[in-house]
């Protein structure tokens, strides 16, 4: 019976996502600028999905709904439209964008929300990001700004990079709706970042 449910929910998800296109087509303003000018995209290296040594069906669930995640291989650079360049440290891990395996075929966690994916998780994880100040030295960028200032920048980002805006309405809106849980799992850890050293 759950099956059903599943693929109902699923039905229901790509008719509103269908229709969230159609609306938000004409949003479209202007096509924006790649800006992606330091240090060109960020170096990653895969880990593991965790199948092993587990049940069958388990191990069937993980590889359905799992979400691969990335770690950066080194230091990785982006200047923001407004000029900043924001700085990630090396072994930072994330998982792209947090979209069910299902709904790849729409919105891959790997492809045009990459960038974006990667800065939002950050900013998720920590409450803030770390920038180059003028002597090239390594600050807090808007620390304790909340939930909603990364949420934002998540679709800034989105269209400063890939300049879909429908998709990236469409993800907007999915942080916006669905990130409340790992925003508050984030902040009862309160882990603290670690400032790149260049």
């Amino acid at each position: 019976m759950w099956f059903f449910e599943i693929v109902g929910i699923i039905i229901v998800f790509c008719f509103i996502l269908f229709l969230l296109l159609l609306l938000t087509y004409s949003l479209i303003i202007r096509p924006a600028e790649a800006s992606i000018d330091l240090g060109g995209m960020p170096k990653l290296t895969p880990v593991p999905i965790p199948t092993k040594n587990r049940r069958f069906l388990m191990r069937m669930l993980v590889w359905f709904f799992e979400v691969r995640k990335w770690e950066l291989s080194q230091h990785w650079s982006f200047r923001l439209e407004d000029r900043t360049e924001i700085v990630l440290p090396k072994g930072f891990r994330f998982d792209g964008a947090s979209i069910p395996r299902p709904f790849w075929a729409i919105l891959s966690p790997i492809g045009l929300l990459l960038i974006p994916g990667l800065i939002h998780d950050y900013g998720y994880k920590y409450d803030q990001l770390w920038m180059k100040g003028e002597n090239n030295e390594i600050l807090e960028f808007k620390k304790g700004k909340g939930k909603s200032y990364w949420d934002k920048l998540f679709l800034e980002v989105g269209k400063q990079v890939n300049g879909f805006a429908p998709i990236d309405r469409i993800a907007w809106l999915g942080v916006v709706l669905g990130g409340g849980g790992a925003w508050k799992k984030h902040r009862n850890t309160n882990a603290t970042p670690q400032r790149p050293e260049l």
